[in-house]
């Protein structure tokens, strides 16, 4: 189990106790046009509207430094920088305000170089996450997830032995039984906070499959503070996918829940179009509601009765439901925004 020591990131605080944060990682590299940089700050909104509540950028030039610098300065939600083999990236993203840096203490060399990193971070109140993967580990005769956990516990003790102890720490490997096995171990054996994925899990559906039954057991354990689905694939679904694991797990309650048919031979009202219409507005609601989009009359009108608000198609006449009881009679063009006004305007 998770322990009581807290991390700070920024305004996020990481702990036991404390609510468990969804993380994406940036698809491209940083922008240097302002006009590019405002539309990728309005993008970050838009993740955080949708419950993203840490982004992750690669920091591999030093000619981002002005972009990052702005990028960290201006994004509503903390910017982790992340850092292979040059210590000196480290300590310029650090100089360019990021909230965290992520390390790999053994691909970034001489001991003194992971020292001057922490010390920089321990200077400008930041935190460092030591992120091990299994395909980047010490060699070493042990099972994989034994060396993972040993070697996370040895640089933590360096990093206590100079003073820092802002960490969190992450154990991945593309194989979900090795990433759940290294976690629990870590976790038996220390109370640092723990950033949970599975790495390289592919396109969606094998990316949240297996995300989803690694990262679901662990956190029903009581392991791990923050997650990333990591998807080949766009951020916005990973942001998805990790809200949805939490509200299902009943680690986070707001949001809209939706729950809409897969669609048959008897629909007579396009469900799947309807839903791709509306979802990205849905997404970015922050109100506990669970909202119904179904397909014919065999089970629209039951799950309007147990949805806050359902929109079921009928022939060719769209019903509104709230709370089970109709309410309105739309025409398909004028659906969307029934639904919406009837969210908006809900308890």
């Amino acid at each position: 189990m998770t322990g009581d020591h807290q991390v700070l990131i920024k305004d996020k605080l990481l702990g036991r106790g404390l609510p468990i944060l969804v993380q994406t990682m940036y698809d491209s590299a940083i922008p240097h046009d302002n006009t590019e940089i405002d539309t990728l700050i309005r993008r970050i909104g838009k993740l955080n509207s949708m419950g993203c509540d840490i982004i992750r950028f690669s920091y591999p030039h030093k000619e981002d430094h002005d972009a990052f610098t702005t990028l960290c300065a201006r994004s509503p939600i903390p910017v982790v920088a992340d850092i292979h083999f040059d210590y000196k990236m480290a300590l310029d993203a650090i100089e360019c305000g990021a909230h965290k840096i992520r390390i790999n203490p053994g691909n970034i060399g001489a001991e003194w170089k992971v020292k001057e990193v922490v010390e920089s971070a321990k200077d400008h109140g930041i935190a460092i996450r030591i992120g091990l993967n299994s395909g980047s580990l010490p060699k070493g005769n042990d099972p994989t997830e034994m060396l993972m956990s040993n070697t996370a516990l040895e640089y933590l003790n360096w990093f206590e032995g100079w003073g820092f102890t802002n960490t969190v720490v992450s154990l991945k490997a593309s194989d979900g039984d090795v990433t759940m096995k290294a976690n629990r171990l870590f976790a038996k054996q220390s109370d640092y906070p723990l950033h949970l994925g599975v790495t390289e899990a592919g396109s969606v559906v094998s990316a949240i499959t297996r995300s989803t039954w690694a990262l679901g057991q662990l956190l029903s354990e009581g392991i791990g503070n923050t997650i990333r689905i990591s998807i080949t694939g766009d951020i916005e679904t990973e942001v998805q996918a990790g809200v949805e694991l939490l509200r299902t797990l009943g680690l986070r309650k707001k949001g809209i829940r939706i729950v809409s048919c897969p669609r048959c031979g008897r629909h007579s009202f396009d469900s799947q179009g309807f839903l791709a219409s509306v979802e990205q507005d849905l997404l970015t609601i922050d109100k506990d509601l669970t909202v119904a989009i179904m397909g014919c009359q065999v089970n629209g009108p039951g799950e309007a009765k147990a949805a806050d608000l359902a929109i079921t198609g009928i022939g060719n006449s769209i019903f509104l439901y709230e709370k089970g009881e109709l309410v309105r009679k739309v025409t398909a063009s004028e659906a969307k925004s029934a639904l919406l006004e009837a969210i908006e305007h809900a308890e």
